[in-house]
């Protein structure tokens, strides 16, 4: 039975990771934050305050914390190369956006 239910689980997320993915490519105006309206504005407050001085000290203390469990064996050490690879691609979604738009588009 938890077997049904974990293939069950994968095949749901994956349908919504598809249909998510393709809303965004025929509406991509839903997929930005920014506007005029109060959840707009809202949105990009968050927006700013993750890339800003604010997401640096949360990734920095996550990294901390995640290292120190790992060398209390508390987590595995694949943890920490899992959260430093998230935190990397989360501060550098901008350069890996404009490389891979420069591959597409070329001129």
């Amino acid at each position: 039975m938890q077997n049904f239910y974990r293939s069950a689980m994968r095949s749901i997320s994956r349908k919504m990771l598809v249909m998510s993915c393709l809303l965004i490519s025929v509406f991509p105006s839903l997929s930005f934050a920014t506007g005029e309206t109060p959840v707009g504005q809202g949105l990009g407050y968050i927006t700013g305050a993750m890339y800003g001085t604010t997401g640096v000290a949360i990734a920095t203390i996550a990294v901390m914390v995640v290292g120190l469990l790992c060398l209390g064996h508390v987590i595995r050490w694949s943890a920490l190369g899992y959260t430093i690879m998230g935190v990397s691609i989360i501060f550098g979604a901008g350069a890996i956006v404009s490389g891979i738009t420069s591959l597409v588009h070329t001129q």
